[in-house]
Protein backbone atom coordinates (compact mmCIF):
# COMPACT_ATOMS: atom_id res chain seq x y z
CA UNK A 1 0.00 0.00 0.00
CA UNK A 2 1.56 3.49 -1.13
CA UNK A 3 1.54 5.82 1.76
CA UNK A 4 0.37 9.09 0.23
CA UNK A 5 3.24 11.23 1.29
CA UNK A 6 5.78 9.34 -0.03
CA UNK A 7 4.18 9.39 -3.32
CA UNK A 8 5.37 13.00 -5.68
CA UNK A 9 3.72 14.52 -8.70
CA UNK A 10 5.19 17.04 -10.14
CA UNK A 11 5.31 18.30 -13.59
CA UNK A 12 8.62 17.90 -15.62
CA UNK A 13 10.67 20.34 -17.00
CA UNK A 14 12.92 19.44 -20.19
CA UNK A 15 15.91 18.50 -18.38
CA UNK A 16 14.22 15.66 -16.38
CA UNK A 17 12.75 14.15 -19.68
CA UNK A 18 15.76 12.17 -20.11
CA UNK A 19 16.84 8.84 -21.27
CA UNK A 20 17.07 7.07 -18.01
CA UNK A 21 13.33 8.57 -17.32
CA UNK A 22 11.18 5.31 -17.94
CA UNK A 23 14.01 2.98 -16.63
CA UNK A 24 11.88 1.29 -13.89
CA UNK A 25 8.77 1.85 -15.73
CA UNK A 26 6.46 -1.35 -16.72
CA UNK A 27 3.60 -1.04 -19.01
CA UNK A 28 2.71 -4.36 -18.83
CA UNK A 29 -0.73 -4.92 -19.52
CA UNK A 30 -2.37 -8.75 -20.64
CA UNK A 31 -5.15 -7.36 -22.79
CA UNK A 32 -8.39 -10.35 -22.91
CA UNK A 33 -10.71 -8.30 -24.43
CA UNK A 34 -11.45 -4.57 -26.35
CA UNK A 35 -14.19 -2.39 -27.10
CA UNK A 36 -14.54 -2.44 -30.66
CA UNK A 37 -17.54 -0.31 -33.04
CA UNK A 38 -19.69 -2.71 -35.32
CA UNK A 39 -22.98 -1.30 -36.65
CA UNK A 40 -22.58 1.85 -34.47
CA UNK A 41 -23.06 -0.13 -31.27
CA UNK A 42 -20.20 -1.05 -28.90
CA UNK A 43 -19.08 -4.68 -28.34
CA UNK A 44 -16.87 -6.30 -26.06
CA UNK A 45 -14.58 -8.65 -28.50
CA UNK A 46 -11.75 -11.15 -27.74
CA UNK A 47 -8.74 -9.97 -28.30
CA UNK A 48 -5.80 -11.33 -26.47
CA UNK A 49 -2.50 -9.66 -26.29
CA UNK A 50 -0.28 -8.16 -23.85
CA UNK A 51 1.27 -4.76 -24.44
CA UNK A 52 4.70 -4.24 -22.87
CA UNK A 53 7.42 -1.46 -23.42
CA UNK A 54 10.96 -3.06 -24.29
CA UNK A 55 13.86 -0.63 -24.06
CA UNK A 56 13.61 0.52 -27.51
CA UNK A 57 10.09 1.57 -26.96
CA UNK A 58 10.67 3.00 -23.94
CA UNK A 59 13.11 5.36 -25.62
CA UNK A 60 11.03 6.51 -28.24
CA UNK A 61 8.17 7.41 -25.14
CA UNK A 62 10.58 9.61 -23.57
CA UNK A 63 11.62 11.30 -27.20
CA UNK A 64 7.87 11.78 -27.94
CA UNK A 65 7.72 13.27 -24.37
CA UNK A 66 10.39 15.56 -24.55
CA UNK A 67 8.98 16.78 -27.78
CA UNK A 68 5.73 17.45 -26.43
CA UNK A 69 7.11 19.69 -23.57
CA UNK A 70 9.42 21.52 -26.02
CA UNK A 71 5.75 22.81 -28.34
CA UNK A 72 4.36 23.81 -24.69
CA UNK A 73 2.43 20.42 -23.64
CA UNK A 74 2.26 20.14 -20.17
CA UNK A 75 4.49 16.48 -18.85
CA UNK A 76 2.94 15.43 -15.29
CA UNK A 77 5.07 12.08 -13.82
CA UNK A 78 4.55 10.69 -10.30
CA UNK A 79 7.18 9.38 -8.09
CA UNK A 80 7.45 6.77 -5.57
CA UNK A 81 10.93 6.42 -3.71
CA UNK A 82 12.17 8.36 -6.38
CA UNK A 83 11.14 6.33 -9.56
CA UNK A 84 8.78 7.34 -12.08
CA UNK A 85 5.65 5.12 -11.37
CA UNK A 86 2.86 7.09 -13.55
CA UNK A 87 2.79 10.19 -16.45
CA UNK A 88 0.58 12.20 -18.11
CA UNK A 89 0.84 14.26 -21.23
CA UNK A 90 -1.68 17.28 -21.97
CA UNK A 91 -1.65 19.04 -25.05
CA UNK A 92 -1.82 23.09 -25.53
CA UNK A 93 -4.10 23.63 -28.04
CA UNK A 94 -7.92 24.13 -27.66
CA UNK A 95 -9.37 22.26 -30.83
CA UNK A 96 -12.60 21.15 -31.79
CA UNK A 97 -15.83 23.45 -33.62
CA UNK A 98 -15.77 25.68 -30.44
CA UNK A 99 -12.69 25.37 -29.36
CA UNK A 100 -13.21 23.57 -26.08
CA UNK A 101 -11.32 20.64 -26.47
CA UNK A 102 -8.05 19.80 -25.05
CA UNK A 103 -6.63 16.59 -25.59
CA UNK A 104 -4.76 14.55 -22.45
CA UNK A 105 -2.18 12.79 -24.62
CA UNK A 106 -1.14 9.85 -22.92
CA UNK A 107 -1.67 8.66 -19.36
CA UNK A 108 0.27 5.77 -17.88
CA UNK A 109 0.82 4.52 -14.55
CA UNK A 110 2.77 1.13 -14.12
CA UNK A 111 1.22 -2.35 -13.86
CA UNK A 112 2.72 -2.58 -10.07
CA UNK A 113 0.94 0.13 -9.11
CA UNK A 114 -2.58 0.84 -10.95
CA UNK A 115 -5.73 0.18 -8.84
CA UNK A 116 -4.02 2.18 -5.88
CA UNK A 117 -6.01 5.76 -7.58
CA UNK A 118 -3.04 6.87 -8.73
CA UNK A 119 -4.42 6.71 -12.32
CA UNK A 120 -7.30 8.56 -11.10
CA UNK A 121 -5.23 11.81 -9.00
CA UNK A 122 -3.10 12.07 -11.76
CA UNK A 123 -5.92 12.32 -14.39
CA UNK A 124 -7.85 15.16 -12.14
CA UNK A 125 -4.33 17.04 -12.02
CA UNK A 126 -4.52 17.12 -15.81
CA UNK A 127 -7.96 17.95 -15.65
CA UNK A 128 -7.12 21.18 -13.88
CA UNK A 129 -4.52 22.16 -15.94
CA UNK A 130 -7.15 21.73 -19.23
CA UNK A 131 -9.01 23.89 -16.95
CA UNK A 132 -5.99 26.29 -16.58
CA UNK A 133 -5.69 26.09 -20.09
CA UNK A 134 -9.54 27.16 -20.93
CA UNK A 135 -10.36 24.10 -22.18
CA UNK A 136 -14.24 23.14 -21.57
CA UNK A 137 -13.77 19.24 -22.12
CA UNK A 138 -10.68 16.76 -22.04
CA UNK A 139 -10.36 14.81 -25.07
CA UNK A 140 -8.94 11.39 -24.67
CA UNK A 141 -8.24 8.62 -27.10
CA UNK A 142 -8.25 5.69 -24.91
CA UNK A 143 -6.99 1.92 -25.25
CA UNK A 144 -10.15 0.25 -26.37
CA UNK A 145 -8.84 -2.96 -23.79
CA UNK A 146 -12.11 -3.76 -20.88
CA UNK A 147 -9.70 -2.31 -18.07
CA UNK A 148 -8.60 0.76 -19.59
CA UNK A 149 -12.05 1.85 -20.68
CA UNK A 150 -13.49 0.34 -17.27
CA UNK A 151 -11.25 2.99 -15.82
CA UNK A 152 -12.15 5.95 -18.06
CA UNK A 153 -15.66 5.36 -17.51
CA UNK A 154 -15.22 4.92 -13.86
CA UNK A 155 -14.04 8.51 -13.44
CA UNK A 156 -16.90 10.00 -15.56
CA UNK A 157 -15.56 10.05 -19.20
CA UNK A 158 -18.22 9.25 -21.73
CA UNK A 159 -17.98 9.04 -25.70
CA UNK A 160 -16.71 11.96 -27.34
CA UNK A 161 -19.54 14.59 -28.78
CA UNK A 162 -17.29 15.86 -31.17
CA UNK A 163 -14.72 13.46 -32.78
CA UNK A 164 -11.23 14.37 -33.65
CA UNK A 165 -10.44 13.02 -37.17
CA UNK A 166 -7.23 13.38 -37.13
CA UNK A 167 -6.56 11.58 -33.73
CA UNK A 168 -9.01 9.01 -34.36
CA UNK A 169 -7.20 8.35 -37.58
CA UNK A 170 -4.15 7.76 -35.72
CA UNK A 171 -5.15 5.06 -33.10
CA UNK A 172 -8.01 3.78 -35.28
CA UNK A 173 -8.85 1.10 -32.61
CA UNK A 174 -9.04 3.65 -29.18
CA UNK A 175 -12.10 4.76 -28.04
CA UNK A 176 -12.35 8.72 -28.57
CA UNK A 177 -13.41 9.80 -25.44
CA UNK A 178 -14.27 13.19 -23.59
CA UNK A 179 -14.35 14.37 -19.64
CA UNK A 180 -16.82 17.55 -19.50
CA UNK A 181 -14.81 20.06 -17.31
CA UNK A 182 -17.55 22.54 -16.86
CA UNK A 183 -19.40 20.59 -13.82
Amino acid sequence: MLLEKSVEIKELNLYEINKTLLDNFNRYQKVERCWRKDNNKWILKDNPFIENWDNEKKQQIISWLYDCKQQGDIVLAVFYDNKLIGFSSLGNTLFGQHKEYIELKMLQISYEYRNKGIGKKLFFLSVNKAIEKGAKKLYISAHSSEESQAFYKSIGCIEAQEINTQIAENEPFDCQMEYNLTY
